[in-house]
């Protein structure tokens, strides 16, 4: 039973996901984050923290693959209150991405692929009804409609 108990123990460690990092702990070549220690492309969560001057906390919470921003992402304003909240792939946005007013109100929401806006922009008033859509091919804007 005490060996049953310790192979379940350390496959919960073992699967366990690794706690995030300051990013100060790495260094940065060419857009590549590294370790310090073993100079090898970096995996895992990551977190940057408001300078001094600006307040405290945390200002951006995602993860890296193989040294690159890859995933979800978010964003916080120096009250810490949610202000992006998004997907990169290789370092530029990919998906859906959401921007926020300081009060938690979707203020813009925007789709993209391989780091070009596609499809449909859309921008929101403060008081959450949709005030313009802008459509994208290809990065490009090809129609606005504003409401």
């Amino acid at each position: 039973m005490k060996k049953l108990l310790s192979l379940v123990l350390l496959f919960l460690i073992g699967c366990s996901s690794p706690e995030p990092i300051n990013i100060e702990m790495l260094i940065e070549r060419d857009g590549v984050y590294y370790t310090k220690d073993t100079n090898q492309p970096y995996s895992g969560p990551v977190f940057t923290l408001y300078e001094e001057k600006f307040g405290s906390g945390i200002k951006d919470e995602y993860t890296l693959v193989d040294g690159y921003i890859d995933g979800s992402y978010k964003g916080y304003d120096t009250q810490g209150q949610l202000e992006f909240e998004g997907n990169m792939k290789d370092g530029s946005l990919d998906g859906t991405n959401k921007w926020y007013n300081g009060k938690g109100q979707l203020i813009k929401e925007k789709t993209y692929k391989d780091g070009k806006i596609i499809g449909i922009d859309k921008r929101y008033y403060d008081n959450g009804q949709l005030k313009e859509e802008r459509t994208y091919k290809d990065g490009e804007i090809i129609d606005i409609k504003r409401y």
